[in-house]
C-alpha cells in the first residue's frame, strides 16, 4: 500500500473523529439502531450510545464512548465504523481489499492473514484479529464492499481479559446484526442519473446477408488494427471496420457452429464460444479466417461442456482462456473453466459456492488487475482472482434490483460497463459503474416495437455483447428476432456523437425542444435582452453577437430553463477576433437567486468598441436554456 493511499485512509477516519456535527443515539434496554443517512443498522446493546458523522460512527457504553473519543483505553467493548469509497483507499479493484486490511489491522509486526468475512448482510468482506500487547488490548478489524460502491472500515475493540471473557462473542452478535443499506442520498439514483447525455459515434445495421447466413449477433473483441470481430451465431464471425463501423467482410463458420461470444488472446488469435457441435466448444482461427484448434467436449466430466455452453469467453494476457458451463446434469452444476491457450483443463470452479445466484453467465476480464468478472441474468456483479476464490460478490445488488444484466465488460479506467434488460423502463439499456460498484451513468432508449422496422441511433432491445476501446468508447451488438435486423453501436455515455439520436429523429425539428433547427438558436442579442434555447447532441452550441463600446462591462448568465439539473450550462465570451476572453461553467456557491450551482454567470470589462460573440453551450446534460445579456453600470 502507498504511502499516499494510507494518507487518504487517515484522512477518512480523522474526519469521522473530527466532524463537528454528531447525531447521538442511546438504547434503551437494547434496540435496533438504524442511520439512513449513513446505510447501516445493527443491534445496539442495552444501555449503549451511537455517535455519529457524516462518514462513520462509534457505539459503546457512555463511559467506553468518552475513553474512545478522548483516545485512552476503554474498559468494555467499543464499535467503530468508518466509510470510505473505493477511490479514498486508493483502491483501483475490488482484489486489493486484503492487502489493504493488513495495513490497516494496527502496529504490529505481524498481522494474521486476511480471512473471508460476511459480516451481516456484506456479503464480500476480509478481518483479522490481532492482540497489542503493549496496549492489552484485542482488536478485530473488518474491511467489507457495502451497498453504494462503498468500503466499510469495522473494527470493534476491547481489552483482552474482557474480549476473552465476553466481548468478543458480543462483537460477532453486532456482526451477524448488521445490515447495509443504499445511503438516503443515494436511493433513487438509477431514477435521477442523467441516461440521455451521451452520443452515437457510428451505427452500423444491416438485415439478414443476402447468401441466406444466419446471423445472431454476440460478444465482440477488436485487435491492435482496429478491425472488430463480432460473433454472429450460427453465421460465423461478422467483421467491421472499428473507427467507423463499415462492413468488411464474414469469416467461417468453421463445422457446426453457433457463436456467441469472441476474445482475442496475446498470440492474436480468436477465441470462439460455440454453443454448438460435440467437441468444439471452444474453437480457435487466426485473425484472417483461418481454422486452428478445438476443444470441448460434450458432457458432464471435468473440462466437459453441458448442451448450449459456452455462451461467454475471455482470454488473459498470459493467454489463459476462461469459459463457463451451466447446466449440468450430474456434477457441479454450473462451472467456471480455465484452460491454456490449447485447451489443458488449469482450474474448474463450481460457481455455486461463488455465488448460487449466478444465472445467463457473462464474463469479462480485467488486464490491468488480472481479476475476473461474472454477471447474469440474476447475481449482480461478481469478482474472483486467478485462482477462481472471490474476491467480492453481490456487488452494485442494491442498485440492480429488477435488472437483469446481460453482458460485462471492464473500460481502460477500470469501471464497469453492463447491458441490461428491463421491459417498460427507459433509459437502462447500459450502465456504467465504478470499481466499487456505485451506478456512474446510464445510456439508451428503447427500440419501440409497435414502430417496428430498422433500430435508430441509440435504440436497444436486448444487447448482447459489449466491449471497450481504448479510449473508452462502447461498442455493443444486439439482433432483432423479429426483424432479422443487426446492429452494432459505438457510443459514449458522456458528450456529442456524430448521430442524432433516436427522441431527436423520432420528435423531428419541430415537435421536441430536444431538436431544435440550429436557426431558431442563436444571432443577434442586445444588452437587457433575454433568449431562449435548447442545446442537444445535434446541436450543442448556438452563438449570439452582440455591439459593444469601448469600456463596456457586461454580464451574461445562463441558466437550466428546466431547474431540474437536465442541462449544465457552460457560456463563453469570445473578442472581436474570435478568441477566448472569459469562459464560465458553474457560478458555485455564489448562484444568484434563481440560479443554481451549475448555472453560468460571467461578468468582463471590453477593452474596445466591436462586435462580440457569447457561445452558449454546455458542460453536459441537455435541455432548454435561458440567457440574458446586460450592461453592468458603474
Amino acid at each position: 500500500m502507498s504511502t499516499r493511499r494510507f494518507r487518504l485512509l487517515a484522512l477518512v477516519c480523522l474526519a469521522a473523529l473530527m466532524a463537528a456535527t454528531l447525531r447521538h443515539a442511546q438504547a434503551q434496554d437494547g434496540s435496533r439502531y438504524d442511520n439512513p443517512q449513513l446505510g447501516v443498522a445493527f443491534d445496539l446493546p442495552a444501555g449503549w450510545q451511537v455517535e455519529a458523522t457524516e462518514s462513520g460512527l462509534l457505539a459503546a457504553a457512555p463511559d467506553d464512548l468518552a475513553a474512545a473519543r478522548e483516545g485512552v483505553t476503554p474498559q468494555g467493548l467499543v464499535l467503530r465504523i468508518i466509510f470510505g469509497t473505493f477511490s479514498q483507499l486508493g483502491i483501483t479493484d475490488a482484489g486489493q481489499l486484503p492487502d489493504l486490511l493488513a495495513r490497516l489491522a494496527g502496529p504490529v509486526a505481524s498481522v494474521p492473514p486476511a480471512q473471508p468475512a460476511a459480516w451481516g448482510n456484506a456479503l464480500s468482506g476480509y478481518q483479522t484479529e490481532i492482540t497489542l500487547e503493549r496496549d492489552g488490548l484485542t482488536t478485530r478489524v473488518a474491511l467489507l464492499a457495502v451497498a453504494g460502491g462503498r468500503v466499510a472500515i469495522v473494527r470493534g475493540m476491547a481489552p483482552t481479559p474482557v474480549w476473552q471473557a465476553g466481548a468478543g462473542a458480543q462483537l460477532d452478535a453486532l456482526a451477524r446484526s448488521l445490515e447495509f443499506s443504499l445511503p438516503e442520498r443515494d436511493r433513487d439514483l438509477v431514477n435521477t442519473v442523467n441516461a440521455h447525455d451521451g452520443g452515437v459515434m457510428w451505427h452500423y445495421q444491416a438485415p439478414p446477408p443476402a447468401d441466406g447466413r444466419p446471423v445472431v449477433l454476440g460478444g465482440l473483441t477488436y485487435d491492435m488494427f482496429d478491425v472488430m470481430y463480432l460473433a454472429a451465431g450460427p453465421g460465423g464471425v461478422l467483421t467491421l471496420n472499428m473507427t467507423n463501423g463499415s462492413h468488411i467482410s464474414y469469416m467461417g463458420p468453421w463445422g457446426e457452429a453457433d457463436y456467441g461470444d469472441v476474445a482475442i488472446g496475446p498470440d492474436t488469435r480468436l477465441y470462439l464460444a460455440n454453443a454448438a457441435g460435440t467437441d468444439s466448444a471452444i474453437t480457435v482461427v487466426d485473425r484472417a479466417g483461418n481454422f486452428v484448434r478445438v476443444w470441448g467436449r460434450r458432457g458432464d466430466g471435468e473440462g466437459e461442456f453441458a448442451p448450449g455452453m459456452p455462451r461467454t469467453i475471455a482470454v488473459t494476457q498470459q493467454g489463459d482462456v476462461w469459459a463457463v458451463s451451466e447446466g449440468h446434469a450430474t456434477g457441479p452444476r454450473n462451472r467456471l473453466y480455465r484452460f491454456d491457450a490449447v485447451g489443458n483443463l488449469l482450474l474448474s470452479v463450481d460457481l455455486d459456492t461463488i455465488n448460487p445466484n449466478l444465472t445467463g453467465i457473462r464474463i469479462d476480464y480485467n488486464n490491468s488487475t488480472g481479476a475476473l468478472y461474472l454477471t447474469g441474468a440474476a447475481g449482480a456483479i461478481n469478482v474472483i482472482d486467478a485462482d477462481g476464490e472471490p474476491l467480492v460478490v453481490s456487488l452494485a445488488e442494491e442498485v440492480l434490483q429488477g435488472l437483469t444484466p446481460l453482458d460485462i465488460a471492464i473500460a481502460p479506467d477500470d469501471s464497469i460497463i453492463l447491458a441490461l434488460a428491463a421491459p417498460g423502463l427507459e433509459g437502462y439499456g447500459f450502465a456504467e459503474f465504478s470499481t466499487g460498484g456505485r451506478l456512474l451513468d446510464l445510456f439508451g432508449f428503447p427500440y419501440d416495437e409497435e414502430r417496428g422496422g430498422e433500430f435508430l441511433h441509440g435504440e436497444y432491445l436486448r444487447p448482447a455483447g459489449l466491449v471497450v476501446g481504448p479510449t473508452g468508447i462502447v461498442y455493443a451488438t444486439e439482433t432483432n428476432p423479429v426483424t432479422g435486423y443487426s446492429q452494432v453501436q459505438a457510443f459514449s455515455f458522456r458528450g456529442d456523437g456524430n448521430l442524432p439520436l433516436a427522441r431527436e429523429a423520432l420528435a423531428g425539428d419541430a415537435a421536441d425542444a430536444f431538436a431544435v433547427d440550429p436557426a431558431a438558436g442563436g444571432g443577434e442579442i442586445s444588452y437587457g435582452q433575454t433568449v431562449r434555447g435548447a442545446l442537444n447532441n445535434r446541436y450543442p452550441v448556438h452563438r449570439y453577437t452582440f455591439e459593444a463600446a469601448a469600456g463596456d462591462r457586461v454580464r451574461i448568465t445562463m441558466r437550466d430553463a428546466s431547474g431540474q439539473g437536465q442541462l449544465d450550462p457552460l457560456v463563453r465570451l469570445l473578442g472581436r477576433d474570435q478568441r477566448e476572453l472569459a469562459v464560465n461553467d458553474d457560478v458555485g456557491s455564489l448562484a444568484p437567486e434563481g440560479f443554481s450551482q451549475r448555472d453560468a454567470v460571467l461578468e468582463f470589462a471590453l477593452s474596445g468598441p466591436g462586435t462580440y460573440t457569447i457561445e452558449a453551450t454546455r458542460f453536459g446534460g441537455r435541455g432548454e436554456y435561458i440567457l440574458t445579456l446586460e450592461k453592468v453600470e458603474g
